[in-house]
């Protein structure tokens, strides 16, 4: 800016800078501000027009005190009673820091100055030229956050930003492992009806070749009664054919014994007509010789004897024969019976050999399916069994063979996830608690501070013949959660503090004394203000300025107010700083009492 060199000592307690207008007071809180790389600077003016005209670089530098105090050092990685962190600018934009003449980045300089406590971004820690009027019209939630980095209860809000990540992570978790854990259960539902049809599938498998296995052995079983049932009807055949041979050799024996009687009876006929013939010539030759004589009646008597037994013998050999003939016919048709039932115990018994090789076959093809069951049944009756086996499986349709491995598989994903799901609500539950706590805990600490700070912001609007009050707005809702200032003068009702319903005296009047209230919780070691007493009537800033005098001049902390008026010290332990623009260049004297 102005300053082609400066150096500002500050001392504990109060500093105080004063000086004309434009002699370059304010460029040494924007300097400050430009070292320790707050945003302010960046947001609000470019960089290189900070530069002094004519000059292509600019240094700032900023000595912390970094000697032992308590249990050690401020910022204990750097091993030195001094930290010195510069900036320095130039002209074409770019810009760079060093801290003991080593450079650093920017994020390093914030956590030195994190290890200080001190946010220059903060306008209740350093608050710059027309902070002021930006302070009272801001949103009540962003003073809140202010006055909770200021005060050091930033982490209790950090603390519930963390809790609240993990929430909304577990959430996520939560909600991505439901979908999955209902695609699983789709899925598992799935292949557990694909599996409980395998399983049927199976058993109507199994029953379906233990039927087969049966099937086998009943068509065995039923060649076998077959094979015995013709072996049966063979050797009832076989029987019969025995019994017509026997028949057919009695008849024969009894035949030949006919014939050789009828052989017999035939020489017995023969011998009685040559006899016959015989008496009937010597009957002849009797009558010739005469008549009736004793020989001729007893040839006669014999002749008569001999035709009554060729009589007898006739009939016998007519009754032989007749006897003969139907033994004959008898016989023969035996032999006609005999041949056509060897002709049928061939043809039965080719059968059976035929049946026999079936059965052969079928017992091979038996024995390849399986065992044979204790109990065979029917054939019928298995293969209508069988036949309905079928038809369920049928009806069951297409079934994957993977679908036990699938369902295992599944349902160990879907117990995973379940189990997950489980854990992730117990999580969701224990942070959900553990969120509570930490809003509790949020809750009362910043009722305590602002309540404390109400008193005393009170205390000082009454000095002023004022009233007013700080109060917390919707407490319950971390997010929603506002600070919010309220004043009246003259008398009137405490109103909302904007920046349209009182006048600028007024607003700063009310923020300063907002100010001054929070001062004794505010965590940082160096504070600045800028124009406090802006707008202010004479009776006000003559009240503020002696309050500002009785609430630092036992300080430890620094505190750097920055006005153009007038002022009036008296015998309190103030450091004064006076800046002097001499020929368009900054110089800075201290005074000393």
């Amino acid at each position: 800016m102005s300053y082609e060199y400066g150096r500002v000592p500050l001392g504990p307690g109060l500093n105080i800078v004063t000086g004309p207008n434009g002699s370059g007071k304010s460029s040494i809180l924007l300097g400050i501000s430009v070292a320790l790389g707050a945003q302010y600077t960046e947001r609000g003016r470019r960089l290189r027009d900070l530069i002094r005209w004519g000059s292509k670089l600019a240094r700032v530098s900023v000595v912390l005190d970094n000697s032992v105090r308590g249990r050690g050092r401020p910022y204990p990685k750097i091993k030195s009673d001094v930290i010195r962190v510069s900036r320095y600018l130039r002209i074409d934009g770019s810009y760079w820091f060093e801290v003991n003449g080593v450079e650093y980045s920017r994020g390093e300089i914030q956590g030195i100055l994190r290890a200080f406590g001190f946010n220059p971004d903060n306008m209740l820690v350093i608050m710059h030229q027309n902070m002021v009027e930006e302070f009272a019209v801001i949103s009540p939630r962003d003073k809140l956050k202010l006055l909770e980095d200021a005060v050091g209860l930033t982490h209790y809000r950090e603390r519930i930003m963390d809790v609240r990540g993990r929430l909304e992570g577990v959430l996520k978790d939560e909600a991505e492992v439901k979908s999955m854990l209902e695609k699983a259960k789709a899925n598992l539902d799935f292949w557990l009806g694909e599996y409980e049809k395998l399983k049927v599938r199976d058993e109507l498998m199994k029953r379906k070749s233990d039927l087969e296995i049966e099937l086998a052995w009943s068509k065995v079983n039923r060649k076998l009664k077959s094979v015995n049932d013709l072996k049966a009807k063979i050797d009832g055949l076989r029987v019969k054919l025995d019994s017509l041979r026997r028949s057919y050799d009695e008849l024969s024996s009894e035949i030949e014994g006919l014939e050789d009687l009828m052989v017999q009876i035939e020489l017995e006929r023969r011998r009685i007509m040559d006899m016959l013939i015989e008496y009937s010539r010597i009957i002849g030759r009797l009558e010739v010789l005469g008549g009736i004589s004793r020989d001729f009646e007893e040839v006669s008597s014999k002749f008569s004897k001999l035709r009554v037994d060729f009589e007898d013998v006739c009939k016998r050999f007519d009754s032989i024969f007749k006897d003969y003939v139907g033994k004959f016919s008898s016989r023969a048709i035996l032999g006609y019976r005999i041949e056509e039932l060897s002709s049928e115990i061939k043809l039965r018994e080719r059968d059976l050999r035929s049946l026999e090789g079936e059965l052969e076959s079928l017992l091979e093809d038996a024995k390849r399916v399986g065992p044979m069951p204790s109990v065979v049944r029917d054939f019928d009756e298995i293969n209508s069994d069988l036949m309905m086996v079928n038809a369920r499986i049928e009806a069951l349709g297409p079934v994957s063979p993977e679908a036990e491995k699938m369902y295992n598989s599944f349902s160990s994903t879907f117990n995973e996830l379940f189990e997950r799901a489980k854990m992730l609500s117990g999580n969701r539950e224990a942070i959900l608690r553990e969120l509570n706590d930490r809003v509790e805990a949020w809750r009362k600490a910043i009722l305590n501070i602002v309540s404390e700070i109400n008193g005393i912001y009170r205390d000082l609007l009454s000095e002023l013949n004022a009233t007013g009050h700080v109060r917390i707005t919707n407490i319950d809702d971390v997010d929603k959660a506002g600070l919010e200032i309220l004043v009246g003068f003259r008398g009137c009702e405490p109103i909302l503090l904007d920046g349209y319903s009182q006048s600028g005296g007024e607003r700063t009047t009310a923020i300063v004394s907002f100010l001054l209230a929070a001062q004794r919780f505010i965590k940082s070691p160096f504070r600045a203000v800028d124009e406090f007493d802006i707008h202010m009537d004479p009776r006000n800033r003559e009240a503020i300025f002696k309050c500002i005098l009785s609430y630092f001049k036992d300080a430890e902390a620094q505190y750097l107010a920055i006005t153009p008026s007038p002022i009036i010290v008296g015998e309190e332990k103030v450091n004064i700083i006076f800046v002097q623009n001499v020929g368009g260049r900054s110089e800075v004297r201290v005074v000393s009492k």
